[in-house]
């Protein structure tokens, strides 16, 4: 007769054994089908200098942040944010992006240091390196000009993050 501590110890190893394979088929169904659509964690420490987290932003509530909107026409039709149009722009590189700076101008050099600019596009595209750029160029605007991690996917999937 084995001891009863003995048989439960082989009942928890066998129970461990028989566990490992759903847990791995749990995990790649996760990571091959779920896990694409999920907005990876931003830290705003690991961004290179210029670039904001969304959450960076929530906590900059007192804050007035403008946004700039670099999406392409077609994307900014489909999918815009109602925003009171003081805070929004649209800027998009081309022939008439210094008339849409121009525009903007105004507003942007109303705020101060402590607020900020904000500029975003879709995902993987790189118009909003180029309008930030632009912007910090002028050397007139007070606050930072930053891009935001993310750009309009991060909008869409906070929406706290814009009032």
């Amino acid at each position: 007769m084995q001891p009863v501590g003995r048989d439960l110890m082989r009942q928890f190893v066998w129970l461990g054994i028989a566990m490992v394979p759903p847990a791995l088929i749990f995990y790649w169904v996760d990571s091959a089908f779920f896990a694409p659509g999920r907005m990876p964690v931003c830290v705003q420490e690991k961004l290179p200098e210029g670039r904001v987290c969304p959450d960076t932003l929530l906590a900059m509530r007192d804050s007035v942040i403008v946004w700039i909107d670099a999406r392409s026409e077609s994307d900014f039709e489909v999918r815009h944010m109602e925003l009171p149009e003081n805070n929004m722009f649209p800027i998009r590189p081309g022939e008439l992006m210094q008339d849409q700076m121009d525009t903007a101008m105004s507003r942007l050099t109303e705020i101060g240091p402590n607020d900020a600019v904000v500029v975003f596009c879709t995902g993987g595209c790189s118009t909003a390196e180029e309008v930030a750029a632009a912007l910090r160029e002028t050397g007139i605007i007070e606050a930072p000009v930053y891009v935001l991690e993310g750009g309009w996917d991060a909008i869409k999937d906070n929406k706290n993050l814009v009032p």
